[in-house]
């Protein structure tokens, strides 16, 4: 069973995995410009620590923890995907 934890790391490494794709320039264009494109409508850790918060009148929420109480960061330079995060779309070299 996933944890709320392991949620909200994987939607941030997610999102900080597209960030790598799209400025890797050694992938090949349709890949560097797909991750762009996805990139567009994935949610940022901003997103991400709303629909933590979030909570139904039953009670239930959507089963993500806040993003600042999950051990995420590692591997990832360029950081989480943020509402400031503005990928370029890819073009020829």
């Amino acid at each position: 069973m996933t944890t709320p934890d392991e949620r909200t790391r994987s939607l941030l490494w997610a999102g900080s995995f597209l960030i790598e794709l799209a400025q890797d320039e050694t992938l090949p264009l349709r890949v560097r410009r797909s991750a762009v494109a996805i990139a567009r409508h994935f949610p940022t850790i901003e997103q991400v620590g709303q629909m933590a918060s979030f909570q139904a009148p039953s009670g239930f929420g959507i089963g993500l923890a806040p993003p600042d109480e999950v051990d995420w960061e590692g591997e990832w330079p360029s950081g989480p995907l943020r509402y400031s995060t503005r990928l370029a779309w890819p073009s020829e070299p």
